[in-house]
């Protein structure tokens, strides 16, 4: 089975129509999103819409159930919870009931899908590095799993001695006897140092793991962010990837 597996779109159209053109050259079997496709970017419904349209089956982010109040927001900076806001008024009926509909978590085929952590995931944890990663690997039972949220990219990998070590690479060779949390970093805003969409493409018969990056039409993205009266810290950020 090859999976292509995106998450934290946050209303980047422009990124997610040339992610549509990067995959369409690839085979694989089921597109996953791992949630946040709303939040800080301009076009909300459009990306709903398509998520809706052509993805096999979509995680809640954070952002996706603060839109519909599912979720509490007074974490939230003031930039984000001004993206929010706006969202909550301009996003469709039709998108905001399925944004209601989505759970917190998948496992199926020996994989768990989930936004944010394993371990306690409505409170939205972060995954950065092995530390403290304990707690994550305790709290699933599958040999593999996939998160977003933090944005940056990561391989955690749990040895059958409970070692845990933590990695940044593009390919990653998953060996049969060690436990994975693999973080896909951020398709609409990727906050590693480096403004490329990213995504994986996930070969459970090669066991193999690709981190695929790409550029897309960020200026444009950044006007529409600008021309909303969204604040202008949330279209800078993308050119710096931070």
């Amino acid at each position: 089975m090859r999976y292509i597996v995106f998450s934290d779109l946050h209303s980047n159209l422009e990124a997610l129509l040339q992610f549509e053109k990067e995959i369409a050259s690839i085979s694989y079997d089921r597109l996953v999103c791992l949630g946040d496709i709303v939040g800080y970017g301009a076009d909300p419904n459009l990306c709903v819409d398509w998520v809706r349209e052509n993805v096999d089956f979509t995680i809640a982010g954070n952002h996706d159930f603060a839109v519909v109040k599912k979720t509490d927001t007074s974490y939230f900076n003031s930039y984000a919870l001004k993206a929010c806001e706006w969202t909550r008024k301009i996003l469709t009926a039709e998108n905001k009931t399925f944004l209601e509909s989505l759970p917190m978590d998948k496992e199926e085929d020996d994989i768990y899908w989930v936004h944010a952590s394993p371990y306690q995931p409505k409170r939205w944890h972060y995954i950065y590095n092995k530390r403290g990663a304990e707690k994550h690997f305790w709290s699933f039972d599958a040999s593999i799993c996939f998160v977003g949220h933090s944005h940056k990219p990561v391989i955690l990998e749990q040895k059958p001695n409970s070692e845990i070590n933590d990695y940044v690479t593009d390919v990653w060779n998953i060996e049969p006897e060690n436990r994975y949390i693999f973080n896909d970093g951020s398709l609409g805003q990727p906050r590693d140092g480096n403004p490329k969409a990213t995504y994986i493409l996930y070969d459970s018969e090669e066991h193999t793991v690709e981190f695929k990056r790409f550029d897309y039409e960020l200026s444009l993205t950044q006007s529409k962010i600008i021309e909303n009266g969204l604040p202008a810290y949330l279209a800078n950020r993308l050119a710096l990837g931070e």
